[in-house]
């Protein structure tokens, strides 16, 4: 979890969601990301023994269960992929769970001559709690409670309706703790995360070396749409007391409002770039963005309200990157409405370059700043 592709899913990530008094919680946080295999380029060393026979992967790092005679008869694979919900050969998907499955299999057969069936379940439904972003996250509790029942029964144990509640309330401290930067006051830190995320996400940035700047406002604005696809219910979840339905919902209304204002800022950070872009003209220009990142020296105590708030902290910068980098975003967010902003922003097609055309919209002083920070950025 040290590699240097790893930006946001990091050791220091992982210690912070095992944080916890509770022995399997934090189990369940030390293990819970040991698998980023598009982003590590396969798994970690030392792991595949764990997966052999009972999951196969090619060159692509795809990735398919098997249902060979020997893994119909693994005990532990079989609790991982009850809980998981999967079939017998399915083939796993980045985007439903493949990390968080293969992560869950090997804790669980690292820890299958220490741990029973049970708290084997407890420990990878804990691990599949941290798959996140689910359109339909109230079928998650009611899943949980099937794969128990079912798992009861296949291995002829008894998981009381006490300890099933136990087992789904610990998931969801997880599942809470793994995104807790959304729902806090510390907006430093999550516009920090949502920037490492997008690191970690391109080949391109974290290669280290230089990239077409359209590359990077195809990755900006993919972000961009992402974040402004969320909803607080899809991020933080309730389930019997945990967390106490007032603390919960508290953190649902702050949810709604960070998401909101990261949305304003990371418009008007996508804008600045696209009108750098236009500059350019033919999306050929290319700038190396390992040399701007830079970590956030701002207050975290800082009581954001507005994009322009955010933005200010990077006003003076030389260039236009990071959040501690926005002298154009800032300029935007300090002279368009936020409407006028985001009608610019979705009239920019994904696919081509962005057109020279957009940067004659704008009043003199942004035009000037957008070829000033073009002469300094690209290469």
């Amino acid at each position: 979890m040290t590699l240097p592709t790893r930006h946001y899913h990091d050791l220091a990530h992982a210690l912070m969601v095992a944080e916890s008094n509770d022995p399997l919680e934090a189990v369940i946080g030390l293990f819970h990301d040991i698998v980023q295999a598009d982003v590590d380029g396969g798994l970690p060393p030392g792991c595949k023994h764990y997966l052999a026979g009972l999951v196969s992967s090619n060159a692509r790092d795809e990735f398919t269960l098997l249902d060979s005679v020997d893994a119909m008869c693994d005990p532990v694979f079989d609790v991982v992929k009850r809980c998981f919900g999967f079939s017998d050969t399915q083939t796993l998907s980045p985007f439903a769970g493949k990390n968080e499955f293969l992560s869950a299999l090997i804790a669980c057969k690292a820890l299958s001559d220490l741990l029973d069936v049970e708290h084997l379940a407890a420990i990878t439904l804990g691990i599949e709690a941290t798959v996140p972003f689910r359109k339909e996250p109230h079928l998650m509790v009611a899943s949980y409670i099937t794969a128990l029942g079912d798992i009861g029964r296949r291995h002829q144990i008894r998981i009381n309706e006490s300890d099933m509640r136990s087992h789904i309330r610990r998931a969801i401290r997880i599942a809470n703790r793994d995104v807790r930067s959304f729902g806090e006051y510390d907006l430093v830190t999550f516009f920090q995360d949502t920037w490492n995320l997008m690191y970690e996400s391109s080949i391109e940035l974290r290669s280290s070396g230089s990239m077409q700047l359209m590359r990077y406002r195809q990755t900006l604005q993919k972000m961009t749409r992402f974040l402004s696809s969320l909803t607080a219910p899809m991020i933080f979840k309730e389930y019997d007391g945990e967390p106490i339905l007032s603390d919960h919902r508290h953190r649902l209304n702050l949810t709604t409002q960070n998401l909101a204002l990261i949305a304003d800022v990371m418009h008007a950070k996508l804008l600045a770039i696209a009108l750098i872009e236009a500059v350019d003209g033919l999306g050929r220009g290319a700038f190396v963005p390992a040399h701007l990142k830079a970590q956030s020296t701002a207050d975290a105590s800082a009581r954001f309200m507005t994009a322009q708030d955010v933005l200010a902290t990077g006003s003076s910068a030389s260039v236009e990157f990071g959040i501690r980098q926005s002298p154009l975003s800032h300029q935007l967010s300090r002279t368009l409405p936020r409407n006028d902003i985001r009608a610019h922003v979705n009239k920019i097609d994904l696919a081509v370059p962005v057109s020279n055309d957009l940067i004659k919209q704008f009043p003199t002083g942004i035009r000037s700043r957008a070829c000033e920070l073009a002469r300094v950025m690209l290469i």
